[in-house]
């Protein structure tokens, strides 16, 4: 009996439950991803550094598409995303791995405005060599973008005129 295949799905949860879900998900040993960047933050009394989702309130998990019961019965957990409801919609293997890479970069990332529009390119070398994303500019500076078309979202990072080449 073949075992069906696991895909990639975005989880939406409730506001501020994703580390939560992530946590009991983990539990119930499904896997999980929950991109997350580090970002100063100023208390009263002390400066310190705090890891939020790169996507507030999603995250994603690998399953099968024909049962999600796992996951729909998660506290925290809003609904997974489908275009159809009771139909998960798979979120691709590539998105998923060039959001991992972007995020264990150790570059400088940020949430960024999903893109429709731009030149697709990819990166030669460093340490994002193989994305490709949408190439815009910030601040005088090229940042490569990578979206999640499900999520309708995108992260970004900076990179070097030279490291790039148009697809």
């Amino acid at each position: 009996m073949d075992a069906s295949p696991l895909h990639w799905v975005a989880v939406w949860t409730r506001a501020r439950h994703e580390k939560f879900v992530r946590d009991q998900l983990a539990e119930k040993e499904v896997e999980v991803f929950l991109p997350l960047v580090t970002v100063p933050s100023q208390r009263k009394d002390r400066r310190q550094s705090i890891e939020l989702p790169v996507f507030p309130g999603y995250l994603f998990a690998r399953i099968e598409l024909s049962d999600g019961y796992a996951i729909k019965t998660t506290r925290g957990v809003v609904q997974i995303l489908g275009s159809v409801p009771g139909v998960y919609t798979p979120v691709p293997d590539e998105q998923i791995v060039y959001v991992r890479t972007m995020v264990e970069s150790q570059l400088a990332v940020d949430p960024h405005p999903y893109l429709k529009v731009g030149n697709v390119v990819r990166v030669r070398k460093g340490p994002l060599q193989g994305i490709e994303g949408i190439l815009i500019e910030k601040r005088n500076h090229w940042r490569i973008v990578v979206s999640v078309d499900l999520l309708g979202k995108s992260i970004a990072a900076e990179v070097s005129a030279d490291e790039i080449e148009a697809v």
